[in-house]
């Protein structure tokens, strides 16, 4: 037997997905152990194998492919445990990361928060100013020598940094250094010739693009998580070789690919914020078998709630991050973030004197009160435990029961605050994060001009196919999407499994309209076979490899709108040039409204970009045997109260064992179908259905006065959906 395996770790908790070589797909999760990364791994892996039905040795050993994603870097970030990090830099610039364009109080903050300015404050600064140095060196926008590299001053400062001030990695950013890299090469090997144990890379090498404050952050960042992520990664990789894998663990990037993991250590920044990216590959992978054009993808975990869009089949690209209000450019799938998730406590906000959802969150240690571990302020999963969304019984699979007393006395203490009683405060508490959740979604449609109207959603993480049923219906969507059912929680893990070799070379290069098609060409070329060369160190050439081209093109002078533009393949002519000028100016109307652009202005090529592909192969996920009308359901457990937060109101509630139901079935709500690893809330007036594929399809908009309980549907076919294919 074949296993194709995919990791997502580092959150709440570590999920694991597999698909065996005959199509069958398996789940499992387990407790992020935060100071062991490998420990935790192992202990998802040993549930995995459980529903397999073998041994974790046996599972590794007949492991074809291991796909890995992680939190890992952004745990080590947004907790400030990287390493000690050192910043050589060029004179008269030490500063520029700590000023942060003057928006480090703002950057990427909730919009409600921007409206209390003197409760923001700047992020502790990754490099401190001890920790600093400039130095005399200059190189011009043309890549020409100003001022030479002062070597004695370089290796001075390296003593310094590592003897005296004891940082175990260092930064290099100098001005303009991705048009000349000759400065930033030579104190690279200063400081592997004085200090050859610490961490060193260079800004060409990490960022090379335009901005000097994001170019200098991408560069720090990547050292002050690459210590911790690369011996994560090798620990990983090193450990899973003694247990018997056979094949080269495979790294999740935030491109939509892998790369093999002694590659992803080269650059740890390609691969923080992986595990998001993953459960948007998952939902590409799906969408394509559904017939799904248009999708809003969500993650709700335990502390955070992710939205990242599939606009006409393809993900959206982004060109800048913004981490702990930090701000750097990367080229990366495109999803956005806020602490939403069933871990995000609800506080009285000391200014409206009213009920507040997050920021903070209690995470998987101390976590919810419900959970027993010391949590002791009520938070969105102990609303669900409350309300009897969740149930406090049949929590990952039964494995680990809740105390919904205890949830019970922490919301109704907070209740006490504003005079509500305890049903009234969770069901509030559940209101205004489906709320704070649907916003998300809108400010990343809407504000783009997409209209929601015309997506679907997939819901997926721990605690999004339950609170889906609300936010989903509060945009009016065309319907939801529960991806894999019980998978659905494990959907980061399922997508790194199916994601392909992606790498991704780029040059920053600035071409004015009409393009010079001998210079495009002969920069197009370049890239290419760069590209191609690193794809044939890993083992990859000729048929197995796709290659695409793509331009950033902006108006001249607008700095934050270029849009990424599809340049053809092969010899490029005028013509050719020009069609893709149109196709720019025609995606910017789309986006920003017909006649916005500034043509007065001419339109520019700033970088040029090749993106590798290498397919690899996965087996076909199997189909399920349709429900049986005459057999009936064997899925319902019976019934339970449920107050149902949208409609204010107590209900009696069908209450289903997920793992019994079959393609075909529909389910009437009011209800909840309850899975190992999450469970998913059907609200008045919508309904459930199962496809062949174990997908939960949720239509929002059925007519009130048709019978509850389960309906048997007629044979679907293989995907069948409740509404039409966007």
């Amino acid at each position: 037997m074949g296993y194709y395996l995919g990791v997502d770790g580092g959150g709440t908790f570590t999920d694991c997905a597999a698909m065996d070589d005959k199509g069958r797909l398996y789940f499992a999760k387990a407790t992020t152990t935060k100071d062991d990364f490998a420990a935790g791994m192992f202990d998802a892996l040993s549930a995995l194998a459980d529903e397999c039905g073998t041994s974790v040795p046996d599972l590794i050993a007949e492991t074809e492919r291991f796909n890995l994603g992680t939190t890992v870097g952004t745990n080590l970030l947004v907790e400030r445990r990287g390493a000690r990090t050192g910043l050589l830099t060029t004179a008269g610039h030490g500063d520029a990361i700590l000023i942060m364009r003057g928006t480090g109080r703002t950057a990427g903050l909730e919009l409600d928060l921007l409206f209390h300015p003197q409760a923001t404050q700047k992020p502790l600064p990754l490099v401190p100013r001890a920790l600093i140095r400039e130095i005399d060196e200059r190189t011009d926008c043309a890549g020409n020598e100003v001022v030479p590299l002062d070597e004695a001053a370089v290796e001075a400062a390296v003593r310094s940094l590592v003897e005296d001030a004891r940082v175990t990695a260092l930064a290099i950013a100098f001005l303009w250094s991705f048009k000349n890299p000759a400065h930033e090469l030579r104190a690279l090997e200063i400081v592997r010739r004085v200090a050859p144990a610490v961490y060193v890379c260079c800004s060409h090498q990490v960022a090379p693009r335009l901005g000097e404050y994001e170019r200098t952050v991408a560069t720090v960042i990547n050292s002050y998580v690459a210590p911790a992520s690369a011996a994560c990664f090798q620990q990983s990789a090193d450990r899973l070789r003694r247990s018997g894998l056979k094949h080269p663990l495979l790294i999740m990037q935030t491109s939509g690919g892998v790369l093999p993991a002694d590659k992803a250590i080269e650059i740890p920044l390609t691969s923080l914020g992986s595990g998001p990216v993953g459960g948007l590959m998952g939902s590409l992978s799906l969408a394509r078998a559904l017939g799904h054009k248009n999708i809003i993808a969500t993650d709700m975990g335990g502390t955070s709630f992710e939205v990242g869009l599939i606009i006409n089949g393809e993900p959206l690209v982004g060109e800048e991050k913004i981490i702990d209000r930090y701000r750097y450019r990367l080229s990366q799938l495109e999803t956005t973030s806020i602490a939403c998730g069933g871990g995000s406590i609800a506080r009285i906000d000391p200014y409206s004197r009213s009920i507040r959802v997050g920021p903070e969150s209690a995470g998987a240690e101390p976590g919810p009160v419900c959970y027993r571990r010391g949590g002791t302020e009520p938070t969105v999963t102990d609303a669900d435990v409350v309300l009897g969304l969740l149930s406090a019984d049949g929590f990952l699979g039964g494995r680990m029961p809740l105390d919904r007393e205890a949830a019970l006395r922490a919301v109704a203490g907070l209740g006490e605050q504003v005079g509500l009683g305890p049903t009234e405060t969770a069901a509030g508490i559940l209101r205004i994060n489906n709320l704070r959740a649907a916003e998300l979604i809108r400010q990343q449609t809407v504000v783009r001009g997409y209209d929601p109207r015309d997506f679907v959603v997939y819901a997926y993480g721990g605690a999004g196919p339950l609170h889906a049923f609300a936010f989903a219906q509060e945009l009016g969507v065309k319907g939801v999407v529960i991806p894999l059912g019980n998978g659905a929680s494990t959907l980061s893990a399922y997508g790194c499994s199916t994601s392909d070799l992606v790498l991704n070379v780029e040059r920053e290069r600035l071409f004015f309209a009409p393009f010079p098609a001998d210079e495009v060409n002969s920069l197009m070329v370049e890239l290419e076979n760069q590209a191609l060369d690193s794809m044939r160190d890993m083992g990859k050439s000729g048929h197995e490899v796709e290659i695409e081209r793509f331009g950033l093109m902006r108006y001249g002078g607008q700095w934050l709108h270029s849009l990424l533009v599809h340049v053809p393949p092969g010899e490029l002519t005028a013509e050719d040039l020009t069609a893709v000028v149109d196709d720019f100016r025609a995606m910017y109307d789309a986006l920003y409204g017909h006649g916005a652009g500034v043509v007065s202005q001419g339109v520019e090529m700033v970088t040029a970009r090749i993106r590798v592909v290498a397919r690899l192969q996965r087996p076909t996920q199997a189909a399920q045997e349709p429900f049986n009308e005459a057999a009936g359901t064997k899925g319902r457990l019976g019934t339970r109260e449920i107050f149902w937060p949208d409609r204010m109101e107590r209900l009696e509630s069908d209450v289903f064992d997920g793992r019994e139901i079959g393609p075909g079935e529909r389910i009437a709500g009011p209800a909840v179908v309850e899975l190992p690893y999450t469970s998913v809330a059907v609200g008045v007036d919508q309904m459930l259905e199962c496809d062949l594929f174990g997908n939960f399809l949720l239509r929002l908009d059925q007519p009130a006065g048709r019978a509850a309980g389960c309906a048997a549907a007629q044979r679907p076919a293989a995907g069948a959906l409740l509404w039409a294919a966007t």
